[in-house]
């Protein structure tokens, strides 16, 4: 390391049936994966990290975290902090005025009203107008937004509709969400999106929020502690706050690498958690789930590299030098003998080359963590 102490890895701290419903998974990014997971066995075991969203007690107020935290000062402006929120926010608000205006809301005949912080969506499909009240906008906007409404099946656990139209931080603008049809059906729930079971829906929720209560399946709304926020990662320290910082519990902490990668595969996923056949070089897919691709590169095989390596996540992406070439120098600087440099004879712009932005089928990129050596043919002009 060379010091930086933006990126070295951070120390501790000192409506009703009527109404259909939608949940959303973008970008995220961020974060959250779609669908289910086959998970091998024998990686489930391994699994040493816990998931602090299911603990029932114990919390703290997480604004008491900044007085004595300094790396709470930047946190709340993180995606990570800001990866759910609710659709009455102002920033949710402000997106959705101009999705009726927008191409595919104007084709495909959307409206929005806000009224008291209920915020509902209509669309009118042959003459017959359905609605939905949004509950939720899933992700923190660095990529996309797509909004959610909860609804109550038949036995009261929480469904989830994933409403068809996503907005997109390139763009600017709305388009389709991805894996949603070309055109919209004719049900109830066809025409507002993509209805979603509790399981998933529970899942959905669980990688972007920090608290989630859920009873026999039915997810708590009003209970919700959104966005991955300190307490997620540090566990419950409402008793770590009324003693002042003597107690420090078990909390996760910096363990050894496989630990601290599982622990942010947690949502951003793991090969194990991936089918082998999936994990190929040209399956875009997998782009959006980092630990998986990094784990294939040699770069992190040779060395004890980890997310935290080249990541703070107590700062905002635009506050740490997350794309700098500081980090690879570390083992690939021409002014050791011993160290593989760079064959194209280039001091700067790594990422350019052997981490590019990979175009998804929705508006949007990621970064592409199999850090190799590619052929000019697979980079994006």
């Amino acid at each position: 390391m060379d010091g930086r102490p933006d990126n070295v890895e951070p120390p501790q701290p000192l409506a009703p049936r009527g109404m259909l419903v939608a949940i959303a998974f973008v970008a995220v990014l961020l974060s959250a994966t779609v669908g289910f997971r086959q998970i091998d066995p024998t990686f489930r075991a391994a699994i040493t990290v816990s998931d602090a969203t299911v603990v029932s007690h114990g919390w703290a107020d997480e604004q008491t975290c900044g007085a004595c935290h300094e790396q709470a000062e930047d946190f709340w402006q993180t995606g990570h902090a800001n990866t759910l929120i609710p659709a009455s926010d102002p920033d949710s608000v402000r997106l959705l005025e101009f999705l009726q205006s927008s191409e595919i809301g104007t084709r495909e005949s959307v409206q929005v009203q806000v009224l008291n912080d209920v915020v509902q969506a209509r669309c009118t499909t042959e003459g017959v107008v359905n609605t939905a009240h949004l509950n939720w906008c899933f992700g923190s906007g660095s990529h996309a937004r797509t909004w959610v409404s909860t609804l109550p099946d038949s036995f009261a656990a929480s469904d989830l509709l994933e409403v068809r139209w996503t907005w997109y931080h390139s763009t600017d603008s709305f388009d389709l969400t991805p894996g949603h049809p070309q055109v919209k059906g004719h049900s109830a729930a066809g025409t507002m999106g993509l209805l979603f079971d509790s399981p998933r829906a529970w899942r959905c929720f669980a990688c972007h929020s920090t608290r989630l209560p859920v009873i026999d399946g039915h997810i708590s709304d009003a209970h919700i502690a959104p966005g991955v926020t300190c307490q997620r990662c540090h566990g419950p320290r409402q008793k770590h706050v009324a003693s002042k910082g003597a107690w420090l519990g078990p909390a996760w902490v910096n363990g050894d690498r496989d630990e601290a990668v599982r622990h942010c595969a947690q949502c951003h996923r793991s090969p194990e958690e991936t089918k082998p056949e999936e994990i190929q070089k040209d399956n875009v897919d997998i782009v959006r789930f980092q630990p998986v691709g990094l784990s294939q590169s040699a770069c992190f095989k040779a060395s004890q590299m980890r997310c935290t390596t080249c990541h703070n996540p107590h700062k905002p992406m635009d506050k740490q030098d997350s794309k700098g070439v500081w980090q690879c120098i570390q083992c690939h600087s021409p002014e050791h003998n011993d160290h593989v440099v760079c064959g194209a004879d280039m001091s700067d712009n790594c990422l350019q080359c052997h981490m590019p932005a990979i175009k998804h089928d929705a508006p949007v990129s990621f970064t592409d963590h199999w850090i190799r050596v590619r052929d000019q043919s697979e980079l994006l002009p």
